[in-house]
């Protein structure tokens, strides 16, 4: 059987439009459960009506990673399914039988322990996979470059392109907005890290995974659209969102890819003034 794990906040109609149009394009069983951050009881309730078919559990408002753990222990508790699926609400499926093509991914690598889709935003640019990348790279001499690189060079030096010329196999880092994973997989690997409140996510697990055996896998034969800009656009404006990032990275950079206090702390400072002056 197939979990289904839907973070929810402040977009019930969103929520139900995926459950109905998209969800239901799946067919093998599953059991969706849609964690709904911030609601009261009463609001989980009202939500719980308008979908009846899937389990809505009503959550404190603890991030994304808090979020989606409380999903997958519900179904854990309920009886362990073969698979889960993490996913956005505002997710299209562009593709037949996406999530049946990630799961026979999964059945046939069992070096595999998170599988994702081509997915592509609304301007019809893939959005991932992504390498790895150092925090100085990320938040400081890619912005630093800009004044001194044609945008052709700039591309090729921090490997911009790197999305789309990725093909199918082993990759650092999927898209968390949509991918599959391997229950026992997961389980093992201690699930999300809620030490982070948005962002972040995808990178902490595919080390949590790599750190069992387990790599993340890109599958482009199928696709889905990823309307981002549905949720956390609505809530940030982008100096937020920036902000958003670079703590939750900070955090993982730190605690997985041994960078010292002194130096992110350096670098955080760095960050925001170049967010001043650009």
């Amino acid at each position: 059987m197939l979990g289904i794990v839907i973070v929810s906040y402040r977009s019930d109609d969103l929520t139900v439009r995926f459950v109905e149009d998209q969800l239901s394009r799946i067919t093998i069983p599953y059991q969706v459960v849609v964690v709904d951050n911030g609601a009261t009881a009463e609001e989980a309730a009202t939500l719980q009506r308008r979908i009846p078919d899937a389990v809505v559990l009503p959550a404190e408002n603890r991030g994304f990673a808090a979020g989606n753990n409380i999903g997958i222990r519900y179904l854990l508790e309920q009886g362990h399914p073969d698979w889960i699926l993490l996913t956005n609400n505002d997710i299209v499926f562009v593709s037949e039988r996406v999530v049946e093509a990630l799961v026979d991914v999964l059945d046939s690598n069992p070096e595999v322990g998170i599988v994702g889709p081509e997915v592509i935003g609304p301007d019809g640019c893939r959005q991932g996979p992504e390498p790895y990348q150092g925090m100085w790279t990320r938040f400081f001499w890619m912005y630093v470059a800009t004044p001194f690189l044609s945008r052709k060079a700039k591309r090729r030096i921090f490997d911009l392109d790197y999305a789309e010329k990725a093909t199918e196999g082993r990759h650092d880092k999927l898209v968390g907005a949509f991918m599959v994973v391997d229950t026992d997989s997961l389980v093992d690997a201690g699930l999300f890290d809620e030490g982070t409140f948005l962002y972040a996510e995808e990178n902490i697990l595919a080390d949590r995974m790599a750190a069992i055996g387990k790599c993340c896998w890109f599958c482009p034969a199928v696709r889905v659209l990823h309307q981002q800009g549905q949720t956390i656009g609505k809530r940030f404006d982008t100096r937020r969102q920036n902000m958003l990032q670079f703590k939750s990275m900070a955090y993982y950079y730190r605690k997985y890819r041994g960078y010292g206090a002194f130096s992110v702390q350096v670098l955080s400072v760095l960050f925001r003034w170049i967010l001043r002056i650009r």
